[in-house]
């Protein structure tokens, strides 16, 4: 079996509508891109491409014991931001407005747990980040970079999910394949 998979942290309800309700305001000023559907909002944690099932099998095992070792911490969504600068901008995303110590934590030991299995190395500092939105050319969106409408968007981060992902034409479907509740 081949996987095409990732660890994400996934969002409550209540925050992925706010996102995509402002995602939708910003569809109508910024117009042509790739916006994520509201059903796919989440953060990744570490992505870990095509995997067979002997690595998926060993991740699981070593994502049990990362989970183990990290305690639930809050995680505030606040700005939005841009990939790789706002002037040039080729991904549009909502996060904090400052790293979160225990998000670089989690995402460092489940990097460790990913080459422990023999994944290379991610090649992008992990970043705390949902993606609202992808440019297929480089655009301007400094104009857009700002805090999110309303109070900053609470969220605790009590699990990861392993989740496989399935390209279709309408674009991708994430599904659960195993979940790991923090409980360090």
């Amino acid at each position: 079996m081949i996987m095409r998979a990732f660890f994400c942290i996934e969002l409550p309800d209540e925050v992925r509508s706010s996102l995509a309700e402002q995602s939708g305001r910003l569809q109508r000023t910024l117009g042509s891109a790739k916006w994520v559907a509201p059903e796919n909002l989440h953060i990744t944690l570490r992505f870990l491409g095509e995997v067979d099932g002997v690595t998926v099998s060993e991740i699981q095992q070593e994502a049990q014991k990362v989970a183990a070792g990290c305690a639930p911490f809050q995680l505030q969504l606040e700005t939005l931001g841009a990939f790789p600068r706002p002037e040039r901008a080729r991904v549009l995303w909502a996060g904090p407005a400052a790293e979160n110590e225990e998000f670089s934590k989690l995402a460092r030991r489940l990097e460790e747990a990913a080459q422990t299995v023999g994944l290379p190395p991610e090649r992008r500092k992990p970043s705390a980040h949902v993606t609202l939105a992808r440019f297929r050319n480089p655009r301007d969106v400094s104009t857009e970079i700002a805090p999110l409408a309303g109070a900053p968007l609470e969220l605790l981060v009590n699990q990861m999910v392993l989740m496989s992902s399935s390209l279709g034409p309408q674009g991708p479907t994430y599904s659960p394949y195993a979940r790991f509740p923090l409980a360090g």
